[in-house]
């Protein structure tokens, strides 16, 4: 045994483990989050083409590099998703729609674990420190 192993197994005394579901918050930021944006993106595409708050050269069809023709499957795929007009200006309201939503989602979250979540000190931290300070007269 190593000088600096510890023999007990599991957590010390205690201690608790997050509740699970804070790991579906993770899950909704990682992989729901960019579908809604995708989507959100999608539906206000038309009122920001209207009030012209997209630039006309974003609005255009994307085009493949030459250098991707050595892989026939992944040219006929990506034509599949860059075939639509606009793609450029969706990719680019759809991350912006990230930012915005996954940022409202982890302040939320944020409020709901300092609400809801584990105790500041736990029973092996030290407690806080008492000491009074006098004013200091010359």
């Amino acid at each position: 045994m190593s000088r600096y192993s510890s023999t007990s197994r599991g957590n010390p005394k205690g201690i608790e483990n997050p509740h699970p579901i804070w790991r579906g918050i993770g899950f909704l930021i990682i992989l729901i989050v960019p579908v809604l944006s995708y989507a959100a993106s999608q539906v206000s595409m038309p009122y920001l083409i209207r009030q012209r708050w997209v630039p006309k050269e974003l609005l255009g069809t994307p085009k493949l590099p030459e250098w991707l023709d050595f892989a026939p499957v992944l040219v006929d795929i990506l034509e599949v998703i860059f075939v639509r007009k606009g793609m450029y200006a969706t990719i680019l309201v759809t991350f912006l729609y990230i930012v915005i939503i996954g940022g409202i989602i982890s302040i939320l979250y944020a409020v709901l674990y300092r609400l809801f979540g584990p105790k500041k000190y736990g029973p092996l931290d030290a407690p806080p420190p008492k000491v009074k300070i006098k004013k200091y007269k010359r």
